[in-house]
């Protein structure tokens, strides 16, 4: 068998050669590499004969021509039915693997069982195989692919799947492969193995699927490798592993090899020969060797272009060859006054694709020389590439658009051109409503912008640009900007754009209006900024302006402010900054206006309204508590240097906190009294917290304390004491001395 298997690798390797151009070659240079192939398969042919415990078996398709599960003597089977067809079919040793519906359709599964056989290392247990083959394409499958190809479990299904499929493929008429779970149908979502493969050009492909490693099971996809790791001084073996577990449950181990001729496959068709099955990637390698002296073949050569300065063009080409991922391009040119080749620097670096600067006229000839990993090279045929300026107006590439805004925004209308360069100055006319405007005009190249910056409602019109070189010229469409003024709307609204979960503020870039009244008597924040809360007929929010050390309202003003909803920890509130945000605005219209009304809440506030309704409803605006102990608290003097809070109780021993802010020179200092009928403040805070914030100290209304006695019985039972009264208006919280 191995001596039958290495003839197969190297009649493939003397048999295939699809360069298009083989016969352009220097004869003695054709002669020296057919030698060298020559060479190479009497190696294969007369190595030793060994016993290969690390192969499972190999298939060479030594069967004749005909349905594959007839030929074969059931060594393969269909995965389900027996009933006619059975279509997977074998031609001149080679399967043939047909999508359902394409040009030649078929719809047959096939799969080969492996088996513990004497002298091979397959255990029928889960543990790490490998499958090679030789793959011909011949008909692209569509974009997205599916898999023709997998490794098989009679107790699990489908694992490994090798797909083929043609999103992803930078170069026309290519396919690329790669490896995916077994609940993929789809091509793997980071592009598989990252090599372009040609047309009717054959591949060797090494399958590793590892149910072990770290629980990861992958499966890896080689494509002409020359090792596992390749050896030597060079780079890493480039493959393709699966960014999905395969799947596999440890408890069923793979027990075959599968081809499918799948529905969703679009037109595809495959050739595929050298089939093997092992347990270590040498083994499964069938035509691969770690020494190989033959050149790379380009399958796709370069194609020349002509176009004008300021174009796209780009070169590229196919190349296959045994260390495929690991191929070094480099492309040259020569011209008419330097004949000997130049080395190009590719943006795209190490790339079988080349991205032509075309900004100035000239002719150059590109080659591509592309070097195996063992140094041996082949040089593309010549691709002619032509640029040259034409005498023709501009052309665009970038149109102005319309756009939208809102009053004090930015407004930016871009154009961009190609047009001859050499010599040929491009001019850019902006206009407004007809009218040619400038000063916000800004040129660059073959490019223009049109800034409007703070923009007015009257800035609304149409707008276009003219754009003209010394052959012509051409005028864009007219484009419209809209200028809005922020939307007016009641503070309840505002309030309504929260997260129903998190209760902060969700639209952070729309301006909107408000009109209210204003409820603190001072700042309430420190630096260059200002901190007010607003409340209309409908809601309160705290109003926060950066930049806005001018703007100090008093309580009662009426203000209308423009900003964007934020959420901070004193909640919900309208930001304000005219530098950054030049549509945003603070104004003053009118003093002494009366004081919303405030609203009397319990205690136990969060409590009663929950937490969802103070977020909408009640947070921001003017609130009372009545019937308010300051307890230990009595006789504190209020902090001056930092905001304090202060727990306060009702006579039913309910808390609730009270704010001062050491900003707010009309409580800073003051002394707090030992009980208040009512204080009346800001609901301060922002889900879940809330607090009272009091920033005028008569809002703290101090009543007089009446004590009541409260006629208490007691009785003795051995050393347990009793107390009982009768007046529901008391409740014994706690005592520190019960002596006496």
């Amino acid at each position: 068998m191995s001596h039958k298997r290495a003839a197969t690798c190297g009649s493939f390797l003397t048999r295939h050669n699809p360069n298009p151009d083989e016969s352009t070659e220097p004869k003695k240079d054709t002669q020296k590499n057919d030698m060298k192939k020559i060479l190479l398969a009497l190696l294969a042919i007369t190595a030793p004969i060994f016993a290969h415990a690390d192969l499972i078996w190999y298939e060479g398709f030594n069967y004749a021509d005909g349905s594959l599960t007839n030929v074969s003597s059931l060594v393969w089977k269909k995965f389900s039915g027996t009933a006619s067809p059975s279509d997977m079919f074998v031609k001149s040793k080679v399967v043939e693997i047909s999508a359902t519906g394409g040009t030649v359709s078929r719809q047959d599964d096939c799969y080969r069982p492996l088996a513990v056989t004497a002298g091979s290392s397959y255990t029928n247990s889960v543990q790490v195989l490998y499958a090679s083959f030789t793959v011909i394409c011949t008909n692209l499958p569509n974009g997205a692919g599916s898999y023709f190809s997998s490794f098989y479990s009679t107790g699990n299904g489908f694992f490994g799947r090798i797909q083929a499929f043609t999103n992803g493929t930078v170069l026309p008429n290519t396919w690329r492969l790669g490896i995916t779970a077994n609940n993929l149908a789809a091509n793997p979502s980071n592009g598989g193995y990252p090599v372009d493969l040609a047309l009717n050009t054959p591949y060797q492909v090494v399958v590793e699927l590892d149910p072990n490693t770290s629980g990861l099971k992958a499966g890896t996809v080689w494509v002409n490798p020359i090792d596992i790791n390749q050896t030597g001084s060079s780079p890493t073996e480039t493959r393709y592993t699966s960014g999905d577990t395969i799947g596999l449950a440890t408890t069923s181990p793979v027990n075959g090899f599968a081809f499918r001729q799948a529905s969703s496959f679009g037109n595809s068709f495959f050739q595929i020969t050298n089939l093997a099955l092992a347990t270590t990637f040498a083994e499964a390698a069938t035509n691969v060797w770690k020494t190989n002296a033959i050149s790379p073949v380009i399958v796709y050569q370069p194609t020349g272009a002509t176009n004008f300065t300021g174009s796209t063009i780009s070169l590229g080409a196919v190349v296959n060859g045994q260390g495929l991922g690991n191929l070094t391009y480099q492309w040259q040119f020569t011209n008419s006054a330097n004949l000997t080749p130049v080395n190009v620097v590719n943006p795209y670096g190490n790339s079988n694709i080349l991205s032509v600067d075309t900004s100035v006229a000239f002719t150059n000839y590109y080659t591509l020389v592309v070097t195996t990993p063992f140094g041996l090279s082949r040089t593309s045929s010549v691709a002619q590439v032509r640029i040259a300026d034409a005498p023709v107006p501009p052309t665009f590439t970038v149109r102005p658009a319309s756009q939208t805004i809102y009053r004090g925004q930015t407004a930016t209308f871009s154009t961009t051109v190609i047009s001859p360069s050499s010599g040929n100055p491009v001019t850019f006319t902006w206009y407004s409503n007809n009218t040619v405007i400038t000063a916000g005009q800004t040129d660059s190249g073959l490019s223009s912008s049109y800034v409007l910056d703070n923009a007015a409602t009257n800035y609304s019109g149409t707008y276009r640009v003219a754009v003209t070189n010394l052959y012509g010229g051409i005028v864009s469409t007219n484009v419209t900007l809209t200028v809005n003024n922020p939307q007016a709307v009641s503070i309840a609204f505002l309030r309504r754009l929260v997260d129903p979960t998190t209760l902060q503020a969700t639209n952070t870039t729309t301006p909107y209006q408000i009109t209210g009244i204003v409820t603190t008597l001072t700042n309430i924040t420190t630096g260059n900024t200002s901190s007010y809360y607003l409340q209309d007929g409908t809601a309160g929010i705290n109003i926060f302006a950066t930049g806005a050390s001018t703007f100090r309202p008093a309580q009662g003003d009426q203000v209308t402010f423009v900003g964007v909803t934020s959420s901070f920890s004193s909640g919900l509130e309208l930001y304000a900054d005219t530098v950054t945000r030049t549509y945003t605005s603070y104004t003053n219209n009118s003093s002494g206006n009366p004081l919303p009304a405030a609203q009397t809440i319990p205690f136990t506030v969060t409590n009663v309204y929950g937490l969802p309704y103070l977020a909408t409803n009640l947070a921001g605006s003017l609130v009372t508590l009545t019937n308010v102990y300051f307890g230990t608290n009595s006789g504190t003097i209020i902090s001056t240097t930092a905001n304090q809070n202060v727990t306060v109780t009702n006579a039913a021993g309910q808390t609730f906190v009270i704010n001062f802010f050491y900003l707010d020179l009309d409580t800073a200092g003051q002394t707090l009294p030992d009980y208040a009928t009512s204080v009346t403040g800001v609901l301060y805070g922002n889900h879940p917290s809330y607090s009272l914030a009091v920033t005028k100290f008569s809002d703290i209304v101090a009543g007089t304390l009446t004590l009541t006695p409260i006629p208490l019985t007691t009785s003795l039972s051995g050393s347990n004491l009793t107390i009982t009264w009768s007046s529901s208006a008391f409740y014994l919280q706690s005592s520190t001395n019960v002596a006496g």
